[in-house]
């Protein structure tokens, strides 16, 4: 364990995964709405997932950056995680971003029982134009702090 440690991309893994945990372990109980056994399982099913979750991640990251380990072990400025993944991969980073938000945000509004169908076409509208224009601001200012 003291090794997992040593590495930046382990330790912000860790902490999303402990984050996501807490928040579940602190919300789920004061939902009033659930009774125990609902509760419980949701616990039990948030707590797996975010699991397995942070388990993928850690694989995944750990093997793509094993030859970026190796090929510049002492330099941090060659070495760091987020020049790397964003040289290889900011177009598909990006697009997944752009869509998972859009799904999101498309299945929230349309599951909304309070508004017509216009309503929800109006407000999906003003999502997915303030989504793209996230997206692309994002996109410029990552780009251009990490081209330094």
């Amino acid at each position: 364990m003291s090794n997992f440690f040593q590495k930046p991309r382990n330790k912000a893994i860790f902490g999303i995964y402990l984050f996501f945990v807490c928040g579940s372990l602190i919300t789920i109980p004061l939902n009033p709405d659930m009774g125990w056994g609902e509760k419980l399982f949701m616990i039990c099913f948030n707590i797996i997932s975010a699991t397995i979750f942070a388990f993928i991640i850690y694989i995944l990251l750990n093997k793509l950056m094993k030859h970026e380990d190796r090929k510049h072990p002492s330099d941090p400025a060659r070495n760091g995680i987020n020049q790397v993944i964003w040289m290889k991969y900011r177009k598909p980073l990006i697009l997944f971003f752009y869509f998972g938000s859009l799904f999101a945000v498309c299945t929230a509004v349309f599951l909304m029982p309070m508004y017509t169908v216009a309503e929800k076409l109006v407000i999906l509208l003003i999502a997915i134009v303030l989504i793209t224009i996230a997206c692309i601001l994002a996109y410029k200012v990552t780009n251009k702090m990490l081209q330094k």
